[in-house]
C-alpha cells in the first residue's frame, strides 16, 4: 500500500497535514464538505485512474471568495 504525505489548506484553518494512504485523503475531503469537490478520486487520480506521485489542486469561488487547495507526494 502507498503512503501519501499531503496537505489540505482551508480558509480560516490550521492546515490539515498527514501521511496516510489515499483513501483516508479522500475520506477527510468529503467530511470537509468542501465547495466545488465532485469525487475526490477525480482530484487525485490521472484519466487512466492511477494516482500520480505528486499532485496539487486548487479551487477558487470568485463569487463568495472560497479557496482551498490540497497538495500530495508519494512517500512509499
Amino acid at each position: 500500500m502507498a503512503l501519501y504525505a499531503w496537505t489540505i489548506r482551508v480558509p480560516s484553518r490550521v492546515p490539515i497535514e498527514r501521511v496516510t494512504d489515499i483513501e483516508e485523503l479522500h475520506g477527510v475531503m468529503r467530511v470537509l464538505d468542501l465547495p466545488g469537490l465532485r469525487n475526490p478520486a477525480d482530484i487525485t487520480a490521472d484519466a487512466d485512474g492511477i494516482v500520480p506521485d505528486t499532485g496539487k489542486f486548487r479551487h477558487v469561488d470568485v463569487e463568495d471568495g472560497f479557496d482551498w487547495s490540497v497538495a500530495w507526494v508519494k512517500v512509499v
